[in-house]
């Protein structure tokens, strides 16, 4: 696998945040003015003002909405102050961070970014080190993510209005207890302007490998170059539902990237897992996957290929089917319904009487309903099925209660009766 080159040092390496934001983030308050005494002023029309009155982390671009990126700004309705939040670019003018009195922002990111981290020890237990520290409006910090993989934590943004914040983000996530490293990776076009790779915030250069314990489970990661942060870190419950599953099946992989759902299925006692991806590197890393909880690769399948054209020699106890985002905008929406249906019209077949599909969708533009009926649509014909199970996000993807924009992930399981 080609891998990136070491990461150039960054102004932010090593131990060169301010000593005044690692004292405040360890918990002892400096007297650093980062509030202006009176921020500036947005005024919102009556649409923006419910919107954000209910909770929801966006304020759309309107006329006198725009102000400097990352500056923290008051909104203002006709009845005075409804929130505050920071300044930011394109559709999205403001990501709303309260709806009370600006406070230092350093304070808030150390509380809040404390306080979700808190949250996933509490749910996912000690035999995990890979989970979702902060997911954006999620955990009231709309526009980041904050990934964990051991002592590394990676972030990732997806708004231009933190850049100016960097400095106070890198001293709230390392002050977290586990924090070794803190990694920015690259990817998103419209902040990172075309950037891949990363760099390194705080602490060394992480490696260009690790591996981290899931439910007891040891996956190896990339944060360099990997998807997303370096795993899929959001099917983690969707691993372990294939797990309890999978006895005595031979299973199906398609999309399998780094095998993630395959050695679950191994683990659960599947008879034969078979992982199709169209990346040979990918699929190299699901055999180390195999390796490195002792299981044999030689005794399951690899297979390079396309898998929206994958065929098997026979009929299937278990396919598992988890595509890429097949709609980007509201114009492809449509087409991303015809694609899930053709794709379960021709996936219906490959499975034998009493045989399983997991599938997924990570397509954002898709909602749970037309999710499940593009899915449906596609298997009428193909047999008679069920639906055993409908879920979305894990618990460490948590989303606000008013931002359906950032629900995203459906798993369902059906049986072929």
């Amino acid at each position: 696998m080609c891998l990136m080159d070491a990461v150039p040092p960054s102004p932010f390496n090593g131990r060169a945040i301010s000593w005044s934001l690692r004292r405040e983030a360890r918990g002892v308050i400096g007297t650093r003015l980062e509030v202006p005494v009176r921020a500036p002023v947005i005024r919102l029309s009556r649409k923006a003002v419910s919107a954000v009155e209910r909770g929801h982390p966006w304020v759309f671009q309107e006329p006198g909405t725009r102000a400097e990126v990352g500056a923290v700004v008051e909104l203002h309705g006709e009845r005075g102050r409804v929130g505050w939040g920071l300044a930011d670019e394109g559709s999205i003018a403001v990501r709303v961070l309260g709806r009370g009195e600006p406070e230092a922002l350093s304070r808030l990111l150390i509380r809040r970014i404390a306080a979700a981290d808190q949250a996933r020890v509490q749910l996912l237990g000690a035999n995990t080190d890979a989970y979702r520290v902060v997911n954006a409006s999620g955990d009231g910090l709309p526009g980041m993510v904050i990934d964990r993989y051991g002592p590394l934590a990676v972030l990732r943004l997806y708004a231009r209005a933190w850049e100016p914040h960097l400095a106070e983000l890198v001293a709230a996530i390392s002050s977290l207890g586990w924090v070794e490293m803190v990694f920015r990776r690259f990817g998103v076009e419209r902040v990172d302007g075309g950037k891949s790779g990363g760099e390194a915030l705080f602490g060394p250069v992480p490696p260009e490998t690790s591996v981290v314990v899931e439910n007891g489970v040891r996956f190896l990661v990339r944060p360099h170059v990997g998807q997303k942060t370096g795993l899929f870190l959001d099917q983690r419950e969707h691993r372990a539902l294939v797990g309890r599953w999978a006895a005595g099946r031979e299973v199906a992989n398609l999309f399998g990237y780094t095998g993630g759902f395959s050695i679950y299925a191994a683990l659960g006692g599947a008879s034969r897992v078979i992982t199709v991806d169209i990346a040979a590197d990918a699929v190299e890393d699901a055999r180390e996957n195999f390796r490195l909880n002792g299981v044999n690769p030689d005794a399951h399948g690899f297979e390079v290929a396309d898998a929206f054209e994958w065929v098997p020699r026979g009929k299937l106890g278990f396919l598992i089917v988890d595509p890429p985002s097949l709609a980007h905008d509201k114009s492809s929406e449509s087409a991303a319904r015809r694609a899930y249906e053709k794709l379960h019209r021709r996936l219906g077949p490959l499975v034998a009487r009493g045989g399983l599909i997991g599938s997924s969708s990570c397509t954002s533009r898709l909602g749970v309903d037309l999710w499940r009926r593009a899915v449906g649509d596609g298997l009428q014909g193909t047999g008679d099925w069920a639906w055993h199970w409908v879920s979305v996000e894990p618990p460490d993807h948590p989303t606000a209660l008013v931002h359906e924009q950032g629900r995203y992930l459906k798993f369902g399981l059906l049986r072929r009766i």
